[in-house]
């Protein structure tokens, strides 16, 4: 129980709440919410672009790695593809898959993977990497924010060599378990350690900035109704 009212704290909301809470905002607010809070707003570089430019996603960090490789034969190929087929076994419900391949040339993820993701209740991808088969990703409605394209099969010229373990992307590193948010202005990584403290004043930011809309919107001056409700 806290202390002074006798009241016992709130508990932590699931992920799946955390997570629809913050598909409600919108990215500045949660930025601001950041910034006020004194904490590193961790953008991902704006090459990544999204296949959607109106679908929001927010998920829990699911980290993958990855390598180009030498070209080797479809058998041996198949076998060291193994261990990343393996990860869709291992997506849950609000999982996000943050896949990176530094200069990588083939692809990297397609539609074939995005029906195998979302059966496990992944919710999107962000792949430093080439994307493929952008007419079935767009079919069934499945986000990536993607760095380039390649239709190139990756069989026998990649493999993964990490899973769930730090990836950096444009020197911003993002860990598992790591809240993404990604929408059309960005991608923002919130650490999951701050993300329902984050949530919460992002919550109230947006609260002001609906009071504020109204007003401006009346016909007051933005300075009088930042005064009142301090965000603008």
């Amino acid at each position: 129980m806290s202390e002074g009212n006798g009241t016992a704290p709130a508990p932590e909301p699931s992920l799946h709440e955390l997570c629809e809470r913050y598909r409600r905002l919108y990215m500045p607010a949660v930025c601001d919410a950041l910034f006020e809070l004194g904490l590193e707003e961790k953008v991902l570089p704006s090459w990544l672009r999204p296949l959607d430019p109106l679908q929001r996603i927010v998920g829990e960090a699911f980290t993958v790695e990855g390598h180009d490789i030498p070209r080797v034969g479809w058998d041996e190929g198949i076998e060291r593809m193994k261990s990343y087929l393996e990860v869709f076994e291992r997506l849950t419900p609000d999982s996000l898959l943050v896949s990176t391949t530094p200069g990588g040339t083939v692809g990297h993820f397609g539609e074939l993977t995005a029906n195998a993701a979302r059966s496990h209740g992944c919710v999107g991808v962000i792949l430093d990497g080439n994307l493929r088969d952008i007419e079935g990703l767009r079919e069934i409605g499945f986000q990536v924010f993607y760095r380039d394209l390649s239709p190139l099969n990756g069989i026998g010229r990649w493999e993964m060599i990490a899973s769930q373990e730090p990836v950096a992307i444009g020197g911003v590193t993002v860990h598992p378990g790591d809240i993404v948010f990604a929408e059309f202005d960005g991608i923002l990584i919130v650490p999951r350690a701050v993300a329902v403290e984050v949530l919460e004043k992002a919550e109230e930011i947006v609260n002001a900035e609906g009071r504020v809309r109204s007003e401006v919107r009346g016909g007051d001056s933005p300075w009088s109704s930042f005064e009142r409700h301090g965000h603008i």
